[in-house]
């Protein structure tokens, strides 16, 4: 049996809560009683479309010519996948998108991998949006925890996360 105050309790969920009580969003979050790590996951879980989950696809974008880090967030319809070759260029970066470890994750979102937000995440992080979004009234997001989510519009998705919109970046 699933503990929802000690997931709600935890690091992940309460980082989400703070920034939904900052900024007056009337968002609230919820457990599931199964997991919600990938989009198949959620959607089961959810009983949603698998495309109505949005993946949150952490990158690290490491510049040719300074060796800088960039941590690109692509978030990406849950029954589409992300094209990295689209979402490098769109970046405007000379450079490799890579898949990060799971640390790089954790140090650079808050959040580890199953659980990474759209909210609450760091003023440098670059959000790209995938538009196939729209084409669902309410989207799920995860919450800070692979038990946790929200559900928004793509609308709330856009205005809260500060994210760039892009038809390009899924396939």
């Amino acid at each position: 049996m699933i503990d929802k105050n000690k997931i709600l309790n935890s690091s992940g969920p309460k980082s989400i809560s703070k920034y939904l009580t900052d900024n007056n969003l009337d968002i609230n979050l919820v457990v599931l009683d199964t997991t919600a790590r990938t989009a198949v996951d959620a959607a089961k879980s959810i009983g949603v479309h698998v495309g109505a989950i949005v993946k949150s696809l952490v990158f690290n974008l490491k510049e040719d010519l300074t060796g800088n880090d960039h941590m690109i967030l692509a978030l990406i319809s849950g029954d589409r996948k992300c094209d990295t070759l689209a979402l490098e260029k769109l970046t405007g970066y000379k450079g490799k998108l890579l898949r990060p470890d799971a640390d790089f994750v954790k140090n650079k979102t808050g959040y580890s991998i199953g659980g990474v937000s759209p909210l609450g995440l760091p003023d440098d992080a670059e959000i790209y949006i995938d538009k196939s979004l729209k084409r669902f009234d309410e989207i799920w997001a995860a919450a800070g925890h692979p038990f946790c989510v929200y559900k928004c519009t793509y609308n709330d998705l856009i205005s809260h996360s500060k994210g760039i919109e892009s038809d390009l970046i899924s396939v």
